[in-house]
């Protein structure tokens, strides 16, 4: 059995700061984001995650709990933030902090996996490493733009190390482990979680292959689910209602998997162009399914690579073992269909809630990390190892040229095959060129600082740190620019937008015909130019795209759901968002009343009454505004129109003669009779809002007979309501909104949310709570073997 020199042997008293010289590693490829002044802005980040957040830190600065988020789909589920560091956001709600502390995860990634690699057995410098290749590797750097992802990336590896202590020692062991698997749980990153608990169960076995080893194991990860149940419990008590909780089709939730093409960026970063640059230098849209990959980069260079491979038969027998075939699983199913495994486990029904399989990759990502920290323990400590890693990186240059000198021949299959426009293969070329020089040039360095070292004019030691160098300045050269920010005043709305005050129309909502299907958008990015991908994201949060009406406390109707945890599917199609045909549009506007339209495009109804015309920032481009005589938020119906499902409720708005100031349709119950819960007799009636916030409405209401309150905003099971302080069913009006039934007189009706299992959740976790505290007084670590 091979097995790691014991720890410290020969690492002097400098290697004791090698933690703390990771901190600042951790941020080299962006050092200036290590200061909280400026925001990120691109992808994920700017169109969903930071409005999400923004909007939370301000409701529990306000001291209400965010569980509804009345901005989107007319009113959606939301899943509220209970992870520690996010809860920090409620003291200065802002892009600056949100940023900040997310670019704090990764120095928390590369702390976190040098304590598994020394948890393994790996020396100190061998730690340095494992942290410095799992911070700075492109699948990291490519997490920070997906925000949840890279939180729990950086928790993975605590999750996977206390598991496996639970395993050696029990006792309070557990409850550390369970304390680590319920703060990965409050990401919501179900994904990234799972894939660290199945680590740390498979290190566990390795360690311990006992038969007391996996109950432990078991416990810590049924405590940790246990101490987490409010976030679950809230998930759980919604995601019927969802699209999620439906199911994904195989081609959305096997799509973002990773072409085997791809897996060459490991080694040459830009190999599909830069997609931090979107609309100025990428080109490999065809390896991906959505045109743009979903990790800008697996990026992982011939040094990381090679330690790697050189590592691995330092670590244990059975942990290599484990790490072997779980980084091996991973890859493989993310892979999707070019693997075969994820289609058919999602066959199976067991990933019917989750996509994409690249998030698979987090597997391989630890796997390779670990084993490259024992790479360098070899290369500091072993005579012969840094000629095992020059060799291994000459191999890889040699690879590296070859694929350069195969897209400089250009063959005409290749090119035809790779869906890379002509014009654009000298770029490619040049670009793929330089990376491979690279390659060359680190080959050329490692085998620089071999012939150094065999003429004994520097130590082994010396020559180990020179490795390291040139370790951390390629990771961190090649996601240079990966997560590109900008000032903070990036967020804030044109001028001429503000002065719309598109947050005071009496309860109507915004819709946005957004930059996908824009004929003006698409010109704009032929046209081409310097800083077109900063522009893009700009004009989308100027014309209020998909979310970012959230940070004005703008309300819209529906838009792209990048969630899939809205109450119903879409109604609204792509041909919907085509400018030229807006009149098909305009029943489904009303209906959801909206009073205000956006578009690049000018848009020409008579329904439609031009409001204002504003200047993106683009020369030639502009931001149309349209007023909409849209149908109240809501109205006192005299008429409830019985129907037997949900589907012909939602038809009955679009008949000729509907009347939304007066009628409504609600969905018969079996054994409900014409006269019973539909009874509606009123002549006349009104209708006012009083009080707005997330999650509660204020209502006064006067009719002469009996109504019901019709409200223009999602229903979902949660909603709750009082007349006159009288608890009173919602049920669902017009196959999606709410309604209320009312007496004759004057009333005030009080509408609020409370959402499924919140309650039962708030228990599970209290218990647990206590439980972990019990393990923790009472169960001291019963010795490892």
């Amino acid at each position: 059995m091979s097995a790691a020199p014991p720890r410290g042997r020969h690492e002097g008293r400098f290697a004791r700061l090698l933690p703390l010289l990771l901190v600042p590693v951790a941020l080299l490829s962006d050092p200036s984001a290590a200061l909280p002044f400026r925001s990120y802005y691109f992808r994920d980040f700017s169109t969903a995650f930071y409005p999400l957040r923004l909007f939370q830190a301000r409701e529990l600065h306000a001291g209400r709990l965010p569980t509804w988020n009345p901005y989107v789909f007319e009113g959606s589920f939301m899943a509220p933030e209970l992870y520690p560091f996010d809860l920090l956001h409620a003291l200065a709600p802002g892009a600056t902090l949100v940023s900040w502390l997310l670019t704090l995860h990764l120095p928390l990634a590369a702390l976190a996996a040098y304590w598994l690699a020394r948890e393994l057995g790996a020396s100190r410098s061998g730690g340095f490493a494992a942290g410095a290749v799992y911070a700075l590797s492109g699948f990291t750097l490519s997490s920070l733009n997906l925000y949840v992802f890279l939180q729990a990336l950086a928790l993975a590896p605590f999750v996977a190390g206390l598991l496996r202590r639970a395993a050696l020692s029990g006792g309070r062991s557990i409850a550390f482990a369970a304390g680590a698997v319920a703060l990965g749980l409050t990401t919501y990153t179900v994904e990234f979680v799972g894939q660290a608990v199945l680590l740390g169960l498979g290190l566990g076995l390795a360690a311990r292959p006992a038969r007391d080893a996996l109950p432990r194991m078991a416990a810590a990860v049924a405590l940790g689910a246990g101490l987490a149940a409010v976030p679950i419990a809230l998930v759980l008590g919604v995601l019927g209602e969802t699209p999620r909780g439906s199911g994904f089709e195989s081609g959305v939730a096997l799509a973002n998997a990773v072409h085997p093409v791809v897996l060459l960026q490991a080694l040459v970063p830009h190999l599909f162009g830069f997609p931090q640059a979107a609309a100025e230098a990428f080109w490999g849209g065809r390896f991906f399914s959505k045109g743009q990959p979903y990790f800008l980069t697996i990026y992982l260079g011939p040094l990381a690579l090679g330690l790697a491979a050189i590592g691995a038969a330092r670590i244990e027998r059975r942990t290599r073992l484990a790490l072997a075939v779980l980084g091996g699983l991973g890859l493989w199913y993310a892979l999707g269909e070019w693997g075969g495994l994820a289609p058919l486990i999602h066959g199976a029904g067991a990933t019917a809630a989750f996509r994409f399989p690249s998030k698979a990759l987090l597997l391989p990502q630890i796997a390779v990390a670990l084993a490259a920290g024992f790479g360098f323990g070899r290369v500091a400590s072993e005579r012969g190892a840094l000629r095992s890693l020059a060799l291994l990186t000459g191999l890889q240059a040699a690879v590296a040229l070859c694929l350069a000198a195969l897209l400089a021949a250009k063959p005409a299959g290749l090119v035809s095959w790779s869906g890379i426009a002509p014009a654009f293969w000298p770029r490619l070329v040049d670009v793929v060129a330089r990376d491979a020089v690279l390659v060359v040039l680190l080959a050329i360095a490692v085998g620089g600082v071999l012939w150094i070292e065999t003429r004994g004019l520097l130590r082994s030691g010396r020559a180990a740190a020179l490795v390291a160098a040139l370790l951390v300045a390629d990771l961190a050269r090649a996601g240079a620019g990966l997560n590109p920010q900008v000032d903070v005043s990036f967020y804030e709305p044109l001028p001429e937008i503000e002065a719309l005050s598109l947050s005071e129309l009496a309860g109507g909502r915004v819709f946005s015909y957004g930059l996908d299907h824009s004929p003006a958008f698409r010109e704009l990015l032929a046209r081409g130019g310097p800083a077109l991908t900063l522009t893009s994201f700009f004009v989308h949060r100027q014309l209020l795209g998909p979310y970012a009406n959230v940070l004005d406390g703008i309300e819209a109707a529906e838009a792209t759901d990048i969630t899939s945890f809205v109450p119903r599917e879409r109604e609204l199609g792509a041909e919907h968002y085509d400018p030229a045909r807006a009149g098909v549009l305009v029943p489904w506007l009303r209906n959801a009343g909206v009073a205000r339209v956006l578009s690049l495009d000018p848009l020409a109804d008579e329904a439609l009454v031009p409001l204002a015309r504003v200047e993106a920032g683009p020369p030639g481009v502009a931001i149309h505004v349209y007023g909409f005589d849209t149908w109240p938020r809501a109205a006192l119906a005299c008429r409830a129109t019985p129907v037997a499902s949900r589907e012909q409720a939602m038809a009955v708005p679009y008949r000729k003669d509907f009347d939304p100031w007066r009628e409504v349709a609600l969905e018969q119950q079996s054994g409900e009779g014409p006269d019973d819960a539909l009874a509606a007799t009123c002549t006349k009636g009104r209708a006012r809002r009083t009080a707005f916030s997330a999650a509660r409405e204020q209502y006064e209401v006067e009719s002469n007979a009996s109504a019901y309150l019709v409200v223009r905003a999602s229903y979902a099971r949660g909603w709750r309501a009082s007349v006159d302080g009288v608890p009173t069913p919602v049920q669902r009006a017009n196959g999606k909104h709410r309604a209320v039934a009312v007496n004759a007189g004057r009333h005030e009706v009080v509408l609020w949310y409370e959402p499924p299992f919140l309650v039962a959740g708030i228990v599970l976790s209290l218990a647990s709570l206590v439980v972990a505290v019990l393990l923790f007084l009472g169960g001291a670590p019963r010795g490892r073997r």
